[in-house]
Parts: C-alpha cells; structure tokens; sequence
C-alpha cells in the first residue's frame, strides 16, 4: 500500500481540523481526536492487492470529562 508523503499527510491533517475547528473545545474543555486511515479499495474480493486505495482522515471531539472520569 503506498502511503502518502509527509507533505500530503500533513496537509490532509491540516485541511480537516481547519474544516471542523468550529467544533473544537476551548484549551482545558476537550481534545481532538485525530484518526487517519488508508485502506485498499477497488472490487477485489479475495486474497490480492486493492487495485485503489483511500487516504482519509476521521476527527473527533471529546469532552475532557469523557477522560478524567472519578472511580
């Protein structure tokens, strides 16, 4: 699977926080989960090389109570 240079990977990061900054918790309220992923695709099904692959990135908001969490 060929991964993308450092230039694609850090723009692509980039590219997708500045798209989704306005659901970004103030500093101390939250954090952004940053998720990429690259996976084979193309109509393949079976043990063989994807003909195509998807480069992609998933982001996430959390709440800093969703981290620090009494016991």
């Amino acid at each position: 699977m060929p991964a993308p240079t450092v230039e694609q990977f850090v723009e692509a990061v980039k590219e997708t926080v500045l798209a989704n900054k306005r659901w970004i918790s103030p500093p101390g309220k939250g954090s952004l989960y940053i998720r990429p992923l690259l996976v084979g695709t193309g109509a393949v099904l079976g043990l063989a090389h994807a003909p195509d692959y998807t480069f992609l990135i998933y982001v996430s908001t959390t709440s800093r109570k969703a981290w620090h969490r009494s016991t």
